[in-house]
């Protein structure tokens, strides 16, 4: 037999070609539930089609998704017809979906509907429970995972709104087993820390699966149960979850809530100067107003008295009592532009303070990793000892001349042989006749 040399786009074409000369893949009907729905800007869908044991990707392209009747769902029960065949440049296996139609709700979307039920009827998600969000935050805590993209975007979001205002990360995991009761962990912790204003409570997009967490009654009750407002920002536009409806407000994504939860400082700057120049021009109007009814008090008591009655004495009151108002005017002027003014310069020296605080924490965090950091050490002059399969030598008791080992200096390693083994404890009790 000739042996046969394939590329790999060769191979992947080849196996499309005898999918595609079956006549059962050409027009298949597939029954499943719908996960990591996608609704692509082209129109096209993309999901995947699954049941207990297995799962298939599928495809839905837009000339065929118009004739749908019904929207499909994460969690949805569908009976798709298309076919099956592969991918030649990803080499991967899909289904083309042609039609679909709806065969009733997965088990998922059915425990959601349970669990939403169960805790609607406990007031767990009434309306008058929500609290409103701070509007002047000085620090905001989040839970979500270490390093993931949600926290990056908060972070990002914060900065360019307004940089003073301080961020606390509780990290936990927000996917897998064990995911809901670290999310409740985090939030407890923020809680106890204290000093934080509010908090950001979410991950980014998925599937049902990916956010299933978000769902259970730990995360749901963990959430009211917090006495900071919570900011639920679990998954994208189109995805709910039951802390959506515990929280006090939900965002669409974690940007979002960001910027639910940050105002930002400039808008802020902008409307302070624009009270104060609002104060400014009503005490003005007042006081034009005081002055025209002085004048015309004075103008009716010349019409209606004699003028021999109104003698000095009476205008020189009258010309202290317009001194008088003016001056309390003008006091009171003063006085509320000073206030505005203490109040934006204590604002900044606490929004300072905060700062060079979280600056000095972090200049020690830093000292205190160079410092167990083990490069630090070599390059002072120390190295490490290796044995041939890897383990430290930490004393010479696990020495034998004769032996390789490997020296790990700051730059690079070095192979030496043990000449010779000297214990220093051994000899010291050897002198001492031990």
């Amino acid at each position: 037999m000739a042996e046969w040399t394939l590329s790999v786009s060769q191979l992947n074409e080849y196996v499309r070609r005898q999918m595609a000369g079956d006549p059962m893949l050409r027009s298949v009907r597939v029954e499943g539930e719908i996960s990591g729905f996608k609704h692509h800007v082209s129109g096209h869908k993309y999901f995947i089609l699954k049941d207990d044991k297995a799962r298939v990707q599928c495809v839905m392209f837009r000339q065929n998704a118009l004739s749908l009747d019904f929207s499909p769902k994460e969690g949805m029960k569908v009976v798709v017809t298309g076919s099956a065949s592969v991918f030649v440049r990803d080499g991967a296996y899909q289904l083309y979906v042609e039609a679909m139609q709806e065969a009733g709700a997965g088990d998922l979307y059915r425990e959601f509907e349970r669990r939403k039920k169960k805790l609607a009827g406990e007031g767990i998600f009434d309306p008058a429970l929500k609290r409103p969000l701070p509007a002047y935050p000085r620090a905001i805590g989040v839970a979500t995972a270490l390093g993931g993209a949600a926290f990056w975007d908060i972070v990002r979001v914060c900065q360019a709104r307004n940089p003073h205002v301080s961020i606390v990360l509780s990290p936990c995991a927000v996917q897998g087993d064990g995911a809901a009761e670290d999310i409740a962990r985090a939030i407890a912790r923020l809680n106890a820390r204290g000093g934080v204003d509010v908090l950001l409570v979410g991950r980014g997009g998925g599937s049902m699966e990916d956010l299933w967490a978000f769902n259970e009654e730990v995360v749901v009750r963990a959430i009211r149960a917090s006495a900071i407002p919570v900011v639920s920002c679990v998954g994208h536009e189109i995805d709910f979850t039951l802390a959506d409806f515990a929280a006090d407000a939900r965002a669409a994504t974690p940007s979002n809530a960001a910027e639910l939860a940050v105002p930002v400082r400039a808008e802020l700057e902008r409307n302070l100067a624009a009270l104060a120049g609002r104060l400014a021009s009503g005490l003005k109007a007042q006081l034009a107003l005081a002055r025209a009814r002085l004048l015309a008090l004075g103008a009716s008591a010349a019409l209606t008295m004699p003028g021999k009655l109104l003698t000095g004495e009476r205008r020189n009151r009258l010309a202290l009592l317009n001194q008088r108002m003016n001056a309390a005017v003008g006091v009171s002027a003063r006085s509320a532009s000073a206030t505005l003014a203490l109040l934006y310069q204590r604002m900044n020296a606490a929004v300072e303070q905060r700062l060079r605080a979280a600056q000095r924490s972090l200049a020690l965090a830093r000292r205190s990793l160079d410092a167990l950091n083990p490069r630090s050490v070599l390059s002072r002059g120390f190295a490490v000892v290796e044995k041939a399969d890897g383990s430290l030598v930490t004393g010479t008791e696990s020495l034998h001349a004769g032996e390789t080992v490997a020296i790990v200096l700051r730059d690079g390693r070095a192979t030496a042989r043990v000449e010779a083994v000297e214990n220093q404890k051994a000899e010291t009790q050897a002198g001492n006749g031990l």
